[in-house]
């Protein structure tokens, strides 16, 4: 029997997040590349920032077809958030005259694997810059393990990242993912839900 979802937040009604949803106006629109895989499971953050955030965008695929919308992106002012060795660091002092001149963040949703796979697809990316962190925030997100010691959640990058380029409050973001965290976590037995939550 299919599970009752709720209308606003999508999750079952026993996981709904809603009572810790807040409007956040960024100024910087955040684009989400998402694996097709990443849609259907629960503990996937970035359904929480299109809730969250007024001008945050989901594009479900894999390669240059799906994701066109990269054509029509500012290249000057648009960047990928994506650690590799050419990548601005957005918490460096040194950049902060590229950093404030962004617009446009995009973010690859799904497993290192799949991200990967996307960026291989995806030759559109090619002619954005890249942007990263030299020191990364804890990872909050316990309940998704991740095979890299330097993963975070779609949601904690994009939370960090708007942080370092507009000053915007992390905090209500990071409110959601704690209840999406103890929703998921709650009918857990003691013993597993320790694991997750050390």
């Amino acid at each position: 029997m299919a599970r009752t979802l709720c209308n606003h937040c999508n999750f079952a009604l026993n996981t709904c997040i809603c009572s810790a949803i807040t409007n956040i106006n960024n100024k910087v629109k955040v684009i989400i590349l998402q694996h097709p895989s990443e849609e259907k499971i629960a503990k996937n953050t970035a359904k929480l920032l299109n809730l969250c955030l007024t001008d945050c965008q989901i594009v479900k695929g894999e390669n240059n077809d799906d994701f066109s919308i990269l054509k029509s992106l500012p290249v000057s002012s648009t960047v990928l958030l994506y650690p590799n060795e050419n990548a601005i660091n957005l918490d460096d002092s040194a950049e902060q005259s590229n950093i404030k001149n962004i617009t446009h963040l995009i973010v690859v949703d799904g497993t290192w694997k799949k991200a990967y796979k996307i960026l291989q697809l995806t030759t559109l990316l090619n002619q954005f810059k890249t942007v990263s962190f030299k020191q990364l925030p804890k990872n909050r997100y316990a309940i998704r393990k991740a095979p890299r010691a330097d993963s975070l959640s779609t949601l904690e990058a994009v939370a960090h990242s708007l942080f370092l380029i507009e000053q915007l409050n992390p905090a209500p973001l990071y409110n959601v993912l704690d209840e999406l965290i103890q929703k998921q976590t709650q009918h857990m037995p003691e013993h597993v839900k320790a694991r997750y939550l050390d």
